[in-house]
């Protein structure tokens, strides 16, 4: 029998543009059907042969609502580094991919994933939390193509020794934003300040520790959370970053709206 583990992922959506995925007034900024939503984020799983058995994603609901309207198709896109090369990147979010015409899917192509926004379990009838549930073993339907999926990996092209490198890029299948609705209460003009004072939609809806936070018309990310004690407050790890000033009704943004937990047999 073999050995099974998990890796969560939480990709980045912003990566330093925050124009792709929220106007600069705070109104909402759909990013486009089969558009990017998120750019190739590096994965390190132990060396060898290893077979990816399922995939479950959480995806955060526009202004943590959890609407049918707001429930879409997602692909996911795996590769793998070749003669020590990552792929190319396929665009940022909100652009339509690039790296389709240029062939590099010939040597560092493995699969895709599809989840079906019509399977995906809405917190409404589900006590989720605001946002939408996918699972590889689907709901209603028989599982999705592409899974299980073998993995050869390019040998120790991993961060660590003993470790491969594959890579995932997230592509819509549909429209819808990823505004928040949680909203500064108060101008914050402190250079030592770690503690951000919103209200708007809870909180705890929408971040969780670990996340990166950032303002609505800033490119620079505010910081990563540390916790999130109440409906009405965030604490970063760190005083919020760049001397950044954050005025009262400002939107604040989380980079990473996706949870992705990969399932692993070797």
């Amino acid at each position: 029998m073999g050995k099974f583990f998990t890796v969560v992922v939480k990709p980045d959506i912003v990566k330093g543009d925050i124009s792709n995925v929220i106007d600069s007034d705070t109104g909402d900024l759909d990013v486009g059907d089969n558009d990017v939503v998120f750019d190739w984020v590096e994965i390190d799983v132990p060396s060898g042969s290893n077979m990816l058995r399922s995939i479950s994603m959480f995806v955060n609901g526009p202004d943590t609502s959890a609407h049918a309207s707001n429930i879409i198709d997602y692909d996911l896109i795996f590769a793998k580094s070749f003669n020590g090369s990552a792929p190319q990147s396929i665009g940022t979010t909100n652009t339509a991919p690039s790296a389709a015409n240029v062939g590099w899917p010939r040597q560092h192509w493995i699969g895709t994933y599809k989840f079906i926004g019509a399977n995906a379990v809405a917190s409404g009838t589900s006590q989720l939390g605001s946002g939408f549930g996918y699972t590889s073993n689907g709901l209603k339907t028989a599982p999705g193509g592409g899974l299980p999926m073998i993995l050869d990996l390019e040998p120790g092209s991993g961060t660590n020794v003993g470790y491969d490198k594959l890579y995932m890029a997230g592509v819509h299948g549909g429209a819808r934003d990823y505004n928040t609705g949680v909203i500064v209460n108060g101008a914050i003009t402190s250079d030592t300040e770690d503690t951000i004072t919103v209200d708007g939609v809870d909180a705890r809806e929408v971040f969780s520790v670990g996340d990166t936070v950032y303002l609505h018309d800033v490119d620079t990310a505010l910081g990563t959370v540390k916790s999130v004690p109440s409906a009405t407050s965030i604490v970063l790890n760190a005083a919020i970053a760049g001397g950044t000033d954050l005025a009262d009704d400002d939107e604040l943004v989380n980079a990473n709206p996706f949870v992705i937990r990969l399932g692993f047999e070797r």
